[in-house]
């Protein structure tokens, strides 16, 4: 018999250490830090009332019975607070420091015990017996120690028997169970202990054994029915997500568990967990984007089910900063090509509008022609030098031809009148060939876009001061320059094109680029003082 009971007590240290390490491991909210302290305190006890069997003098007793006490004193407070945390209930922070004072005081009380009768009123030191004993008559305040005890443990077996209900999950229910069941067998054997019903808890103190069965509880519901389970899955999944935040909740929607990440991205998780995870849940139910900082984060949420039930949930936040802002550049410059295309409209209206005024005064001029070919044969010159007096005062002075591509020619004459209006000496020498080499109305909208941003230009500078000239040259390829007055020296990027700052602005240049681009041609910005020049090959 001596060496059994040693024996279980042996294997009960061995096997809380056991079970504080696996806990340890998985350690990451309040209900596996109290279910930690409980195997070190559990294990600090065993240890020390091991001590006290194998003590041979009353001294050494003592100091066993001391150290033993350092773990004992807070077996009740653990099993409690782990109790509060496993039926995920709130008890006031008051009620909770008068427990731990009130412990610190009981094993302040223990380990002066020599020099007071509060815990014991009487000791005597018996070695007689199958283990080492000292027997003693209970002072007031082992009396009220007790009392309290036994007060926790109806008050623990109330809680888990009222949580037991609302558990939904058969998983949930057994694992509820196994824990009654070993929180069950220590408390019928602590008051077997404290009442002395059986003759052996004289020398022997079987509530040890009770700290083995609430271990061995443990053990069931942390392997059999996924106590940790949880933690697990979600440790699985971040193997997956590793740059990713993860928070798990239970089947309830309470939080279990949450990684380092979120803990960056939400400071306030430690204290406001609900409110957390309600921000989550909130996002993914209106398909919203959590920006947090500079960066986007898309919440998306995961079952987790174990043998078919329901578990929990995971909520992974999804780094989509590069798609978003990848989505933000599409769509300004969606924005800008849609301003382009309502620009190009325009322009392009008006050059139909020039054009078919040249095809109407063509028309026109052949009929007049044969008009004043016809008098001049029938001899009739006076009426014909009249004809053309009349029609040379008809014939726009503004009208100019100056190239031969008809599409080129319209778009220069409407910018030519737009920059006259506003004050800008243009200078033209274009010598633009019927057939360019190149679509003549992509041609005439980049040549367009360079004029409109040399009028642009030009404006800023004093009236005096405003001028655009433009050379084009056709020898197997367009070579085209344009060349315009500005405001001190152009900004150029890296690759030498222009900068602006300006909200609406740069969407010429794009186009323009994006037509070098499609036709294989080159183009070069050049920045001088108060001038600025672009210089294309086609």
């Amino acid at each position: 018999m001596h060496d059994i009971l040693l024996t279980s007590i042996i294997i009960s240290i061995f096997a809380m250490l056991l079970e504080g390490f696996i806990v340890f491991k998985n350690l990451k909210n309040k209900l596996h830090g109290y279910l930690f302290i409980n195997c070190m305190v559990m294990l600090v006890n065993n240890t020390g009332y091991l001590l006290e069997l194998l003590s041979k003098a009353e001294d050494e007793y003592i100091a066993a019975l001391k150290f033993s006490y350092a773990g004992r004193v807070w077996i009740i407070f653990s099993l409690f607070m782990f109790t509060v945390e496993f039926c995920h209930l709130r008890v006031p922070k008051l009620l909770v420091r008068a427990f731990v004072l009130f412990n610190v005081l009981v094993y302040v009380t223990v380990f002066t015990l020599e020099n007071h009768n509060l815990y014991y009123s009487k000791t005597w030191f018996d070695k007689d017996g199958l283990f080492p004993v000292l027997l003693h008559r209970s002072g007031i305040v082992h009396q009220v120690f007790m009392q309290v005890q036994a007060a926790v443990i109806i008050a623990v077996f109330f809680l888990l028997f009222k949580s037991l209900k609302s558990y939904r999950g058969k998983i949930a229910k057994n694992r509820a169970m196994i824990i009654i069941a070993g929180f069950l067998i220590e408390a019928v054997l602590f008051i077997c202990q404290i009442t002395h019903i059986f003759f052996v808890t004289y020398f022997f103190d079987i509530s040890v054994f009770g700290n083995v069965a609430v271990t061995i509880s443990m053990f069931i519901a942390i392997f059999r029915y996924n106590l940790l389970g949880i933690i697990d899955m979600a440790r699985e999944y971040i193997v997956d997500r590793l740059s990713e935040g993860v928070v798990a909740v239970d089947p309830d929607g309470r939080l279990q568990y949450y990684n380092e990440h979120v803990k960056e991205l939400f400071p306030e998780v430690t204290k406001d967990a609900e409110g957390v995870v309600e921000r989550l849940r909130e996002a993914i139910v209106k398909g919203d984007t959590l920006v947090i900082g500079e960066r986007f984060f898309s919440p998306e949420e995961k079952e987790l089910y174990a043998d078919g039930e329901l578990i929990g949930k995971l909520y992974a936040l999804v780094d989509t900063t590069a798609l978003k802002q990848r989505e933000y550049k599409l769509k300004a410059d969606a924005a800008m090509l849609e301003m382009a295309a309502d620009s190009m409209k325009e322009r392009l209206g008006a050059t139909e509008e020039m054009l078919s005024q040249d095809r109407a005064m063509r028309h026109d001029r052949r009929h007049f022609e044969a008009l004043i070919l016809s008098l001049i044969q029938d001899g009739k010159v006076d009426e014909a030098r009249k004809c053309l007096e009349e029609r040379l005062s008809q014939e726009p002075s503004t009208r100019q031809r100056y190239c031969e591509n008809p599409t080129v020619n319209a778009a220069i004459m409407h910018y030519v009148a737009v920059a006259e209006k506003k004050s800008i000496k243009v200078k033209i020498s274009a010598n633009i060939p019927y057939k360019p080499g190149v679509d003549e109305m992509q041609l005439a909208i980049a040549i367009s876009n360079l004029f409109e941003n040399a009028i642009h230009a030009c404006e800023k500078v004093t009236e005096n001061d405003r001028f655009i000239e433009i050379t084009a040259k056709f020898k197997q390829q367009l070579l085209f320059e344009i060349v315009n007055s500005c405001d001190g020296k152009a900004e150029l990027n890296e690759d030498g094109y222009p900068v602006t700052n300006e909200v609406g602005h740069g969407i010429g240049t794009r186009s323009v680029l994006d037509f070098v681009q499609k036709t294989n041609s080159e183009i070069r910005y050049i920045a001088e003082d108060n001038k600025f020049k672009v210089r294309m090959i086609i």
